[in-house]
């Protein structure tokens, strides 16, 4: 990495805008007895570091980069960002995203990866976070860099695992099998969004020397409820449940496949609110048979989380029928936002989700479904469970956790 030799005067040059003083202190202690000038060394970092551009890539921007870039912005020691993508720009999807960063730019897939080698040299790009799925852009910007820019590869999803479509793609094509062997293996650094992730990876692919970050997807700050609601139960003594997120009616068998579980839920006489990400008439139609399913009109995020504080508890079990390893791998976006509600979450057996649940005590695991309404009437269980809930209910934001990707990339850079 060039850079231009200055004098300053600097008043505090044990701060370091990355990676906080603890870093400097570290490599001043590191650089003692060496002959270097540790001053100039400061000055150097800091000038770096006031400059460091990070290109996000991604072929359609996601709200997982949406939460990164929010958490960026809350921070005074932060970093410029520019996101390259194929597909519609944040603001497109979302309906804002795109003043995060200070430029959306729109790649061609054939001009890969001679375009994001342009971006490189004409921006002066000194890390690239890319994120899947698919891979490709994670393999053609190691192509573009050849070596010269360090590579971060965030697996959001991991396709190998899977035994239904990702959107047009087989998980069983040796194509995309291949290319997400080379974006995992030839990546500099990676980040996964569950530990189920990281250890599928470890297991699967030679990668043992690799940085790794676990990142989790936390929930920005701005959409925690300040104040919860009365509870429905209050009013007629039943339990009330919310789920909240995807659902799948043709691809049946789906980890989205959820009206089974749905029904086996009002069987037992407890509510189950639906909120879906997007309409499904079939599930509609599901709650006009059965009046314990209540289906709700979607919500933008703000306004959904406030509503579901006035549910008991979160649903978010899945079907594992085809996608076992799937879901053994994941922790829905939808746990985190319960916690924030209040809300204790329900999972089936799901084992990284179940390890979270468990290990800070937030939630109930069940094996059958049939077992639920025994569950819900442990009362000295799900007292404690509810106090844990309230206990974390503000830690899990992008913008408490974000310094994790700050020190990140600082080790790669």
């Amino acid at each position: 990495m060039a850079f231009t030799p200055v004098i300053l005067r600097w008043k505090n040059p044990q701060r370091n805008l990355l990676g906080g003083s603890k870093y400097c202190s570290n490599l001043q202690n590191s650089l003692k007895g060496k002959g270097e000038n540790h001053t100039s060394f400061y000055v150097y970092f800091w000038i770096i570091s006031l400059s460091m551009k990070i290109l996000f890539l991604e072929p359609q921007p996601c709200i997982r980069a949406l939460k990164y870039a929010e958490g960026f912005r809350s921070r005074e020691d932060s970093v410029r960002l520019i996101f390259a993508c194929m597909g519609k720009t944040l603001t497109q999807f979302y309906g804002h995203g795109d003043e995060l960063f200070e430029k959306m730019i729109k790649l061609e897939k054939e001009k890969l990866p001679q375009q994001i080698k342009e971006l490189l040299d004409a921006e002066g790009i000194q890390l690239v976070h890319s994120h899947n799925a698919p891979d490709f852009l994670t393999v053609a910007a190691v192509e573009a860099s050849q070596g010269k820019t360090p590579i971060i590869h965030d697996i959001h999803d991991l396709l190998s695992i899977r035994s239904t479509a990702y959107g047009c793609l087989d998980p069983r094509d040796p194509h995309v099998l291949e290319t997400e062997r080379r974006a995992v293996c030839e990546c500099d650094g990676l980040i996964c969004v569950t530990r189920g992730v990281k250890r599928r990876c470890e297991s699967t692919y030679p990668i043992d020397q690799k940085p790794i970050l676990v990142f989790p997807n936390y929930v920005p700050r701005r959409f925690v409820p300040s104040v919860l609601r009365g509870k429905l139960s209050e009013n007629d003594g039943k339990i009330h449940i919310v789920y909240e997120g995807s659902l799948e009616s043709v691809n049946l068998g789906g980890h989205y496949d959820l009206k089974d579980i749905f029904k086996a839920i009002a069987d037992q006489g407890i509510y189950i609110h639906i909120y879906p990400s997007t309409g499904n008439p079939d599930y509609a139609a599901l709650a006009d048979e059965n009046d314990y399913i209540q289906y709700h009109d979607r919500l933008q995020t703000k306004g959904l989380l406030q509503e579901m504080t006035q549910y008991d508890y979160g649903w978010a079990g899945f079907n594992t029928d085809r996608n076992k390893k799937h879901t053994d791998t994941i922790l829905a976006n939808k746990v985190l936002e319960y916690i924030v509600c209040g809300l204790p979450v329900i999972s089936l057996d799901h084992k990284t989700q179940r390890e979270f649940i468990e290990e800070i005590g937030i939630g109930i695991i069940i094996n059958d479904i049939g077992e639920l309404s025994g569950r819900l009437r442990e009362e000295s269980e799900l007292d404690k469970i509810k106090i844990k809930v309230l206990e974390y209910r503000q830690n899990f934001t992008i913008e408490r956790h974000i310094g994790q990707v700050l020190n990140f990339y600082n080790s790669l850079a």
